[in-house]
């Protein structure tokens, strides 16, 4: 991976290589493609239109092509330039980072990709400065815009889809905190509650029996008579789950408009306090932890 150098953004570019053993010859590159190197189906599709994609013993090779024992693969994955982001110097509290991945601490108002009303402010356009890049960057775990904390993002597509499918897999696990409404009644349980889009707004979700599966377990940390501080763990990963779970118990987040909380203010009381993953490297499980923000305190 190449960086910054001096202010001038140049490009960043993953090289894989194997050395083809007995246990893999006579199968077809793409095999060994997918089961040796973990790298996905739409990632070969794109290897196969790069020239030097796809390299066998110094040679461009197809999918199809057959390995022989002490043959050497090398893959170089390029990444795709970002559209419409831009790199620009805004502090990014970074939790952890290597070559391929980069975890950071996002602020509780500070929106993950640019939009109409975001254009140059956004998370996307932070880590683009720091890596010194104007390639694509893959958020793996999002956060909506007033909801702080941790967030993992791949920077390659081959990281990319390794974290992704651990993420179907459920292999990423979440764990937030929150301020909500109300003394929250017993100290822990868990919501089973079907979540799905209101069909009269394109952004609200809400409980119904038609909706998907949704799971979050939950546990007290502070209780008084206005308020709770309590840790919340998403089984399954539905859009706005905490704050359409926690409003449907009638404990809405403290400073939650959308979904019913009585206060008005900068932003929701939601901040994911840890993730673990494991690298999509190494296999190694790693867990990096945010510190709870500063306008946590004093509320409980």
């Amino acid at each position: 991976m190449q960086k910054l150098l001096k202010g001038f953004i140049i490009d960043m570019e993953r090289t894989l290589s194997i050395k083809i053993d007995s246990s893999m010859h006579g199968k077809r590159v793409d095999y060994i493609l997918k089961n040796y190197l973990n790298i996905s189906s739409a990632l070969i599709i794109r290897l196969k239109k790069d020239k030097n994609g796809i390299m066998l013993n110094g040679v461009h090779a197809t999918v199809i092509t057959k390995v022989s024992e002490g043959d050497i693969i090398v893959v170089n994955i390029k990444g795709e330039e970002a559209k419409n982001i831009i790199p620009v110097n805004i502090f990014l509290d970074v939790l952890w980072e290597d070559e391929d991945i980069i975890v950071v601490n996002k602020p509780g108002t500070m929106p993950v990709h640019p939009s109409r009303m975001h254009i140059n402010d956004t998370l996307a356009n932070a880590v683009l400065y720091h890596i010194g890049t104007k390639e694509t960057i893959h958020i793996i775990t999002r956060l909506d815009r007033e909801t702080s904390g941790v967030v993992l993002i791949a920077k390659n597509p081959w990281a990319a889809s390794i974290l992704t499918e651990d993420i179907k897999n459920g292999k990423i696990k979440k764990e937030y905190i929150a301020i909500v409404n109300g003394a929250l009644r017993p100290s822990r349980g868990t919501i089973c509650a079907p979540i799905k889009r209101k069909e009269e707004d394109e952004m609200l979700r809400c409980v119904s029996e038609y909706g998907k599966e949704a799971i979050t377990k939950y546990e007290i940390k502070k209780n008084t008579d206005k308020f709770c501080l309590v840790n919340l763990f998403p089984i399954t990963g539905r859009t706005h789950q905490l704050r359409v779970h926690m409003s449907y118990i009638g404990h809405p987040i403290y400073g939650d408009s959308m979904y019913n909380a009585v206060q008005k203010d900068e932003r929701t009381r939601l901040h994911c306090r840890k993730l673990t993953f494991f690298h999509p490297v190494t296999g190694k499980e790693i867990s990096v932890v945010a510190e709870i923000p500063k306008d946590f305190n004093g509320l409980v």
